[in-house]
C-alpha cells in the first residue's frame, strides 16, 4: 500500500486517520501558513491500478510573508484542480478497498486458481488441501520394487515401506505462498492475477531416504560375500594341491541407490518395475593363478634330478624333494616355492663320481612333403662332483622360476647343440629337395631278396646331419643284425661271386646311392672306396663300397659344411622285375653345383666264364651266379661349387678286378 501524505501522517498524529479515496477539503490555514498548490502523483505503482494520489504538503513558513504571496488571481483554477484530483482519489480508494474486501476473504486459505497438477486447491484451507493431495496422490505409495541378485534371487521393495507419497508439505507451502509473495501492495494485485490466470504446481515425489538406505544395506547382508585366498599345501608322494581362490562380491549400495532414487523420485514410475543388484567383484589377495604358478613351480622343483656321466646315471628322486619345499606368500599376492637348501646333503652323499649330460639336437622330419621341426635341443655339460651341491640347488632354482628339468652340471662346460629348436623352426619351412639321385637292383638272392638294401635304407631314412657335422654310414646304420629284412647276401671274394657268403651282402647298393646324391647336394665327400667289380648299373668310378670284417671297417662318409642342416629321404620304387633306390636331400638351397668331369675308362684284366656242378641239384638245373666281367681302371674328377666358385675337388682314381662268370649247373641224377 502507497505511504500516506504528510497531511494524511499529520492527522494520524492527531488522532484521525485519513481513509485512502476519501476526497480531503482545503486545508484550514494556520497562522503563519498559507495552503500550497496541490501535488498531483500519478505514477503507477502496480498494474492494474491508474494512479496513486498524493495529496498537497503545506509550505513551511519561514517568518517572512513575501516568500509565500498569494495568488488570488489562480483562486478559481485551482479549486477546479482540487476537485478533479478528489475526485480521482475517491474512485481509486473504492477499487482498492474492494480488491483489499476480496483477497481478505481469502485469509487462510489457498488463492483461486492454485492447483497441483489437475487437482483445484483454490479456497481450501492448509488441511482440506492436504487432504486433496492425499487422495490425488495417494497412489505414488502403492507399488514395489522386485530386486533381482546375482544367484536370481528377488528381494521385494514396496514404495510403502520407504514411505513414498506426494511431498505434501512442500506442496502447501508453495500452494499458500502462490500469490502473496510480495509488499501488501503487491499481494493486493497478485492475488486477482493468481485467481485469473491460474497456477499450477508439479507435484513431487518423497520417500524416507533412511529406510531406503537401511533396505539397502538388509539386502546387501544377504548378498555380500567375503573373497577367499588360494593356497598350496603338500600331498602324498611329493605332490602338491592348490586350494582354489574363491571372488567375493559386495553390492554397489551407492549405485543401487542412485538407481532407486531415480525410481522413487519419478512421478511417472510404474507400480511394478524389476532392477538388478549392482555388484562389486571383490578380487580375493592371493589368486588361484598364484597358487597354480606356485605348485607347477614347486613340481619343476620336486622333478627328479639326474646326474649323468656316460651311460651311467645316479637319481635323486623327486619324492625326496618335495619334503625340502615350503611356501612363502608375499604382500603382492604372489607364491613362492622355497628349497631348504641343508635338506639335500643326505641325497647329495650317494653321488661320488663326476656327472655330464650329452647335447641333442632338434629334428627334422618330412611330412607330407614339407620339413617340418621336431622335438627341443639341449646342450651338453661337464660337471664337477665338488660342486654338485650348488649345481643341484641352481638347477632347482631355474626350475622353480620355469626352466623345464635338465640333468645337473656342478662346474658346467657347455656343449651348444649343433642343431637348435630356433634353427630348426627357421629352416624347416625353407627347406627344399636340392639334389637326387637313383640306382636299380633286382630282387633276388644275391641282396636277400632285396632286404639288405632296403633294410640299411630305412634306418637311414630321416637322418638329419647338421650344419659342420659328418655322415657316417655305419654310425647312421647300426648293427645289420637288428635290422629287420637283413640276411645272407653276396660277397666277391677271390675273383668270383659267393652268393649267401657275407650277412648284409648287397648293403653297397644303399651306400653307393646315397654317396652320389650326397655330393651333387654340395656335400663335401670323405670316406670313399671302390667295389671289387665294376658293376654298370653304378657310376664309373664313383661306387662307394662298405663292409665290417672282423675289425676291420670300411665305411661312406661325407661331411655337411654349409649352414644348413641336411635331412635324407629314402624311396623305393618297384618297376616290373626290379626296384629301384632312391636318396634324396633337403635342405635349405645353398648356392651349391657340381660337376663330374675328365672321365676316363681303361679296360682291365679280362673275366672268363666258369661253370660249377652243384650235386644237390637236379640234372638240368642252371642258375646264373654272376656274369663275367672284365676289370678296368677308371679315372673321374668331381668339383663342387660354392655360388659358382670351386669350393672342393677330387680326382678319383678306382681299380675294379675281373670278375669271373658262374654258371651253376645240377647234376644230381
Amino acid at each position: 500500500m502507497t505511504d500516506l501524505p504528510n497531511s494524511a501522517a499529520d492527522g494520524a498524529a492527531n488522532g484521525s486517520t485519513p481513509e485512502l479515496g476519501t476526497p480531503v477539503g482545503d486545508p484550514t490555514p494556520v497562522a503563519g501558513l498559507e495552503a500550497a498548490e496541490p501535488v498531483l502523483d500519478v505514477t503507477s505503482a502496480t498494474p492494474g491500478v491508474d494512479a496513486v494520489a498524493v495529496l498537497p504538503v503545506a509550505a513551511a513558513v519561514t517568518g517572512d510573508e513575501s516568500s509565500a504571496p498569494p495568488r488570488r488571481g489562480r483562486s478559481l483554477a485551482f479549486r477546479f484542480g482540487v476537485a478533479f484530483v478528489l475526485g480521482v482519489l475517491l474512485t481509486l480508494g473504492t477499487g482498492v478497498g474492494v480488491l483489499y474486501a476480496w483477497g481478505h476473504q481469502y485469509d487462510g486459505r489457498i488463492l483461486p486458481g492454485v492447483r497441483v497438477g489437475s487437482t483445484e486447491l483454490g479456497g481450501l484451507t492448509r488441511e482440506q488441501a492436504a487432504a486433496e493431495i492425499a487422495k490425488a496422490y495417494g497412489s505414488l505409495a502403492t507399488g514395489q520394487i522386485t530386486l533381482t541378485g546375482p544367484d536370481g534371487r528377488t528381494t521385494t521393495l514396496s514404495y510403502a515401506d520407504v514411505g513414498r507419497g506426494p511431498d505434501t508439505a512442500a506442496l502447501l507451502d508453495a500452494a499458500v505462498a502462490a500469490g502473496r509473495q510480495g509488499s501488501p501492495l503487491a499481494n493486493l494485485i497478485g492475488a486477482p492475477r493468481t485467481a485469473i490466470h491460474g497456477l499450477t504446481l508439479d507435484s513431487v515425489a518423497a520417500y524416507d531416504h533412511d529406510k531406503l538406505a537401511a533396505a539397502v544395506d538388509t539386502l546387501a547382508a544377504t548378498i555380500d560375500q567375503t573373497a577367499a585366498d588360494a593356497s598350496v599345501s603338500a600331498g602324498q608322494g611329493g605332490t602338491f594341491s592348490v586350494s582354489s581362490a574363491k571372488d567375493g562380491r559386495a553390492v554397489d549400495k551407492v549405485g543401487l541407490l542412485a538407481a532407486l532414487d531415480q525410481q522413487l523420485a519419478a512421478l511417472g514410475t510404474p507400480a511394478s518395475i524389476t532392477m538388478a543388484v549392482p555388484v562389486v567383484a571383490l578380487a580375493p589377495a592371493v589368486a588361484t593363478a598364484s597358487a597354480e604358478a606356485a605348485k607347477a613351480a614347486a613340481d619343476r622343483m620336486a622333478a627328479n634330478v639326474v646326474v649323468a656321466r656316460g651311460e651311467e646315471s645316479w637319481t635323486i628322486p623327486g619324492t625326496s624333494l618335495a619334503p625340502l619345499i615350503s611356501f612363502s606368500t608375499a604382500a603382492d599376492g604372489s607364491i613362492t616355492p622355497l628349497l631348504d637348501e641343508s635338506g639335500l646333503d643326505p641325497s647329495l652323499t650317494t653321488l661320488a663320481q663326476n656327472v655330464n649330460q650329452t647335447v641333442q639336437d632338434a629334428g627334422l622330419k618330412l611330412v607330407s612333403g614339407h620339413v617340418v621341426a621336431t622335438g627341443a635341443s639341449r646342450e651338453g655339460r661337464t660337471l664337477n662332483a665338488a660342486a654338485m651341491k650348488a649345481a643341484i640347488i641352481s638347477e632347482i632354482e631355474a626350475r622353480r622360476t620355469g626352466a623345464a628339468a635338465s640333468s645337473v652340471a656342478a662346474v658346467v662346460k657347455a656343449v651348444d647343440p649343433k642343431l637348435t629348436t630356433a634353427a630348426a623352426n627357421d629352416f624347416a619351412p625353407r627347406m627344399r629337395a636340392i639334389s637326387s639321385y637313383s640306382v636299380y637292383y633286382f630282387v633276388i638272392v644275391n641282396n636277400h631278396w632285396g632286404g639288405n638294401i632296403e633294410a640299411p635304407a630305412t634306418k637311414i631314412n630321416g637322418t638329419v646331419v647338421p650344419a659342420g657335422e659328418v655322415f657316417d654310414f655305419w654310425k647312421a646304420v647300426g648293427d645289420l643284425h637288428k635290422l629287420p629284412g637283413e640276411g645272407p647276401g653276396n660277397a666277391i671274394e677271390g675273383g668270383k661271386i659267393t652268393v649267401t657268403g657275407a650277412f648284409g651282402g648287397g648293403i653297397c647298393t644303399t651306400s653307393t646311392t646315397l654317396f652320389n646324391a650326397a655330393f651333387r647336394a654340395g656335400m663335401v665327400p670323405m670316406a670313399r672306396q671302390n667295389h671289387n667289380e665294376f658293376i654298370s648299373r653304378y657310376p664309373a668310378g664313383l661306387d662307394a663300397t662298405v663292409w665290417i670284417v672282423d675289425r676291420a671297417k670300411q665305411t661312406m662318409s661325407f661331411k655337411n659344411d654349409t649352414k644348413y642342416p641336411i635331412l635324407i629321404q629314402r624311396i623305393i620304387t618297384d618297376a616290373g622285375s626290379r626296384r629301384w633306390i632312391t636318396f634324396k636331400i633337403w635342405s635349405v638351397p645353398n648356392g651349391r653345383s657340381y660337376r663330374i668331369s675328365n672321365l676316363v675308362i681303361q679296360p682291365g684284366p679280362n673275366a672268363i666264364d666258369t661253370v660249377e656242378k652243384d650235386p644237390t641239384k637236379p640234372v638240368g638245373y642252371a642258375f646264373r651266379n654272376n656274369s663275367p666281367v672284365d676289370g678296368a681302371k677308371v679315372w673321374v674328377t668331381v668339383t663342387i661349387y660354392d655360388h659358382g666358385k670351386v669350393h672342393w675337388t677330387k680326382r678319383y682314381y678306382s681299380k675294379y678286378p675281373a670278375v669271373n662268370g658262374v654258371l651253376v649247373v645240377g647234376t644230381k641224377t
